[in-house]
């Protein structure tokens, strides 16, 4: 009973911990309301209309691109609370949701758009997914769980999160997303609000009431170790031996000192100890018809010449030539997604670009070592409403905690989903939802 109390408490926490990081949203967004009011008040004393008309332009934009993106993440967190099994996951993704809703309403009050069918009907849904996501929440501090219908009306909204977004961020990409600066004067609403009025009658329609891999971002709040730094000339040798003749410009501290150097077609950061952190061309891509199979043993092939012992673990396609290779250690099977880099291959076979903070923060003698549950039991905690498709071990990080983990990839419909099981409790410790957009796909 003490531990019930205790998690009804915590649930509590966070339910009220939401309405009042609303209550401060609310309150920046009016301040920012009331500026751009006093802003167009100003108008007139402004002797560079061209000015004022570009700095209008750049808060629309900014709106339309947070607009864009707290969609996307308003879309990844329906789709996973949906699948989730796990209650504490799903009580701080609904806690995501009411936020996310929030902000996209937010920023479309800040976009000059006309009043239309559509977007009552844009507002309406944001509104009401804020509203049952708050529902949900109390709920679950009651101590109850979501019901079928409930993770069905969570599927139905997240459909039509995932048609706004494509919509949004569609128009963000393309020429008309402009607001004020097309030489149609100040008070131009720009196709945006012809665009809301072109959406099928159907993308609201719902019932009533993931070039990154997974763990990409895991090491923000970690720095590059500094233990036997070498001089800038010791470095250069080792990069000049890697890609040719490396000339030092500079030292930057990014969490933790890096050297700069610059190639005759690149750019290439060491750490202190001459590891490369990051490598770049300034080549632009060229067409080619390298396959996936070929793109990953590119990628493992040029994290060899630089020292990194790693395989191809994830795979993102673009539109622009170039295939996104997520390569991390494996050890007996296990990925070790800490220890990861990320490659970038050129259709034509040529590495582009390599990013390897999260290997040189993270590597070291992993212990891979799995708990007692099997594998049947783990997928016990996969939801009933996927289909699982492959299955893997996983060493991830959670909260600063290694966990030995089964990966199950899985899928429902169009919708592609990563679990995460962990293998000394049984319990969901972390699930992500693959996005499409139009930089290729990515896991959130």
């Amino acid at each position: 009973m003490v531990k019930q109390n205790k998690t009804i408490k915590n649930f509590w926490m966070i339910f009220f911990g939401t309405v009042a990081l609303l209550a401060v949203a609310s309150a920046v967004i009016l301040c920012t309301l009331m500026s751009q009011k006093m802003a167009r008040m100003r108008m007139s004393q402004v002797s560079d209309e061209n000015v004022y008309k570009i700095s209008q332009e750049n808060g629309y934009k900014r709106a339309l691109y947070s607009a864009c993106d707290s969609m996307k993440n308003l879309d990844a967190d329906l789709g996973k609370i949906a699948m989730s099994s796990d209650v504490g996951h799903q009580t701080k993704m609904l806690a995501d949701v009411v936020i996310h809703a929030n902000a996209v309403n937010q920023n479309l009050a800040d976009l000059p758009i006309e009043d239309s069918d559509n977007l009552m009907a844009c507002q309406r849904f944001v509104n009401q997914t804020q509203d049952y996501a708050t529902y949900l929440l109390g709920k679950l501090a009651e101590g109850e769980r979501l019901s079928a219908d409930e993770r069905a009306a969570l599927i139905d909204l997240d459909n039509v999160a995932t048609r706004l977004y494509g919509f949004l961020e569609d128009y963000s990409e393309s020429d008309s997303g402009m607001f004020i600066t097309n030489g149609n004067g100040a008070g131009n609403t720009g196709a945006l609000s012809d665009s809301l009025g072109e959406v099928e009658e159907n993308a609201f329609t719902y019932e009533k009431l993931i070039y990154d891999g997974p763990f990409s971002e895991s090491v923000e709040e970690k720095t590059l170790g500094c233990d036997g730094k070498i001089s800038h000339e010791s470095a250069a040798s080792k990069v000049s031996e890697l890609f040719g003749e490396a000339n030092f410009t500079g030292e930057i501290n990014n969490k933790g000192a890096m050297y700069v150097f610059e190639l005759a077609n690149g750019r290439v950061l060491t750490d202190c100890r001459g590891n490369v952190v990051q490598y770049e061309t300034y080549s632009e891509p060229v067409y080619g018809n390298m396959g996936r199979d070929e793109c990953i043993a590119v990628a493992e092939q040029f994290c060899g010449k630089l020292g990194y012992d790693v395989k191809g673990v994830w795979v993102s396609k673009t539109q622009d030539f170039v295939t996104y290779v997520n390569c991390a250690t494996v050890i007996d099977d296990v990925i070790v997604y800490p220890d990861l880099i990320k490659v970038a291959v050129g259709s034509d076979g040529k590495v582009v670009g390599l990013e390897a903070k999260a290997y040189l923060m993270n590597h070291r003698d992993w212990d891979v070592s799995f708990g007692e549950v099997s594998r049947e039991d783990a997928q016990k905690a996969v939801s009933g409403s996927l289909k699982v498709t492959n299955v893997a071990k996983a060493l991830i990080e959670k909260n600063g905690e290694y966990l030995a983990c089964y990966e199950f990839e899985a899928e429902m419909g169009d919708r592609q989903y990563y679990v995460y099981v962990d293998s000394r409790t049984g319990n969901e410790a972390e699930i992500f939802k693959v996005i499409q957009n139009t930089e290729g796909f990515t896991v959130m």
